[in-house]
């Protein structure tokens, strides 16, 4: 019998110990990860900043630089801000202020708001949402949807089609982005939901992504006590949905 307990406590231990050092791995990754993005700013405005300063410009020269380095403040405020919000729900002090939310007018609001984007590269940003309310926190769903149909309209090739989508499956509501994108392979499906995770590193931060937008889409469908999946085919797009319980 004290045999036993003791064989049971040691691989308790041993379970604990293991999962710790995973979680320091993790750490010190993430800790490299969020590094090396602030990094890559930084570098940016510092660098431009020093040529200008080493040339003379007319006043349409330094309109040009002081726009370069304000784009990437940009990118670092929204970089620091998703990074706050993951900090927050880890930390378990996210909290949500839900209210009920009529999914269709807010997908029909993010599409408004970004058919600027799809109209850059004339794609048809398409919403098919009819009044379906959710109990939800409408800042963060909003967010959660505005990240995924910026992925689809970043990815996706020009003349494709884009849907935003709202309905009910089973007892739960659902609110999902398809495109007609290249698709996700394999090997990278698990992996893109975690933090700075990319499938194509330069051309995801050329087109100014953070790294985690997905991650914060996850937490955001996890944090309503939902999930996010994902249907995708190589060469035939990708449907990100978004599920909540408790559709009425």
């Amino acid at each position: 019998g004290a045999s036993l307990e003791l064989d049971q406590l040691a691989a308790a231990f041993n379970d604990t110990f293991a999962r710790l050092e995973g979680s320091f791995d993790q750490l010190k990754r993430f800790t490299a990860d969020v590094s090396h993005e602030l990094r890559t700013p930084l570098t940016a405005l510092r660098t431009v900043g020093e040529v200008a300063l080493r040339g003379s410009h007319d006043a349409d020269g330094y309109r040009e630089v002081i726009g370069s380095m304000l784009e990437e403040v940009d990118r670092l405020t929204r970089l620091t801000d998703e990074l706050l919000t993951l900090a927050r729900a880890d930390a378990g002090e996210a909290k949500l202020h839900k209210e009920p939310v009529d999914r269709g007018a807010l997908a029909r609001e993010v599409a408004s708001h970004l058919s600027v984007l799809a109209e850059e590269k004339e794609q048809a940003l398409e919403v098919d949402a009819g009044p379906l309310n959710v109990e939800a926190d409408r800042t963060v769903l909003r967010q959660a949807l505005v990240n995924l149909a910026v992925n689809a309209i970043k990815y996706a090739p020009g003349r494709t089609r884009i849907r935003v989508v709202t309905g009910r499956q089973g007892g739960a509501a659902f609110l999902e982005v398809a495109d007609e994108g290249p698709g996700i392979a394999p090997e990278h499906r698990e992996r893109i939901f975690e933090r700075f995770y990319r499938v194509d590193k330069s051309r995801s931060r050329e087109m100014g992504g953070t790294g985690l937008g997905l991650a914060l889409v996850k937490w955001a469908a996890e944090a309503h006590g939902g999930r996010l999946e994902l249907e995708t085919e190589v060469g035939r797009g990708s449907t990100f949905r978004i599920v909540l319980p408790s559709a009425h």
